[in-house]
């Protein structure tokens, strides 16, 4: 009997299950149990009953979980046990990681970049991707992030505005993707108006993630099912700045060392009133600017609380788990308490194309 491979995705429309075969990776059978969902503050004990149900219908070998790649870490281990997903037969990914899991070999090895869009409540989030083959793996590499918020400007005002980007940045884009968009927000005018005929525009919902989640699965399946396989520890692949406003470069991550799991650094807004700031990381250490090929991402938090001249706190932070390295930007000092947050990818010196980059500002 082939063994079975599930893949759950927990999306703004509820959760959907996919089952294949651990033999060749074909599709079984689908289901969804539908909810109204917020993806990025997840309530585990209301999705624990259905979760549940979901998973005894359809029973499988090993399960790989998808959710959005802006949830906090802390947050998804905390729901984890909560869901029932402890074992050495689960594992979870991003939604980024899903979709191009689900992706073809050959597309994943030839294709130029991926522009990925993703919408919650208050920020909207550009990933400017490379894919690539390792293996049996289907892996995607950051190479520039920007979000801002909801209130600083339109979708498609940010969508055409990434889009400029791109051009101007001579980056041939193969698709551009919104993973689990509000439901008729991508197919309004004004947004059509933004995109552009050059780039096809592939929108996915919960179901098709949850499809991609299981060939994730399968894609990984001899990695999955040892049971003493063990995640190693994150490694920066340099040092790591930022910077803000007019401000010099902070160093955050000094070397090229393992990434804490959690290490902060607070800074106050410098204008009267202030509404929105911009943070870039670069790679390298730094006593001016970075040259714009050391930026990796751009992070602009708007909806910003007004408060007098160095009086709001913004934090940033590093974060290292199972999935890899991210920095994580957001209004105040507690974490969970945030309401305007943002989240960028720390590049992995193995699989970036950028690896001369990152190499020439090592320590």
């Amino acid at each position: 009997i082939s063994m079975v491979l599930a893949g759950l995705c927990i999306s703004r429309d509820g959760i959907d299950i996919a089952l294949v075969s651990g033999e060749d990776g074909a599709l079984q059978e689908s289901d969804s149990t539908p909810l109204h969902i917020n993806p990025i503050e997840i309530d585990a004990n209301a999705l624990s009953a259905p979760f549940t149900s979901l998973r005894s219908q359809y029973p499988a070998e090993l399960t790989v979980l998808t959710t959005s790649t802006q949830l906090n870490s802390g947050r998804r281990e905390e729901m984890l046990p909560t869901l029932g997903l402890t074992g050495y037969d689960c594992s979870f990914i991003d939604y980024i990681s899903g979709y191009v899991a689900g992706l073809s070999a050959e597309v994943v090895a030839s294709a130029p970049y991926l522009l990925v869009f993703e919408i919650t409540p208050t920020i909207f989030i550009a990933q400017l991707v490379t894919t690539r083959v390792e293996g049996t793996k289907h892996i995607y590499v950051p190479v520039y992030v920007e979000a801002t918020t909801s209130s600083t400007t339109t979708l498609p005002n940010f969508v055409g505005q990434i889009f400029a980007w791109a051009q101007d940045h001579n980056y041939k884009l193969y698709q551009c993707v919104f993973l689990d968009p509000p439901s008729g927000l991508v197919e309004s005018s004004a947004m059509q108006t933004a995109l552009t005929p050059d780039c096809p525009s592939i929108i996915v919902n919960g179901a098709q993630l949850a499809k991609s989640a299981a060939a994730s699965a399968f894609l990984n399946l001899e990695e999955l099912r040892d049971p003493h396989w063990v995640f190693g520890l994150y490694m920066a692949p340099c040092p790591i700045s930022f910077v803000v406003n007019n401000m010099p470069p902070t160093l955050i991550i000094p070397c090229s060392e393992t990434i804490p799991a959690y290490q902060d650094i607070t800074f106050t807004t410098s204008e009267e009133n202030q509404t929105s700031i911009s943070v870039e990381f670069a790679c390298g250490k730094h006593d001016a600017r970075p040259d714009d090929k050391l930026i990796f991402a751009r992070l602009t938090l708007g909806g910003l609380h007004p408060s007098p001249a160095g009086q709001g706190q913004i934090t940033v932070s590093t974060c290292s788990d199972v999935d890899g390295g991210s920095i994580e930007v957001f209004q105040g000092t507690e974490r969970k308490n945030a309401k305007v947050r943002a989240v960028a990818e720390i590049p992995y010196q193995f699989k970036s194309r950028d690896y001369k980059v990152l190499k020439s500002v090592r320590c």
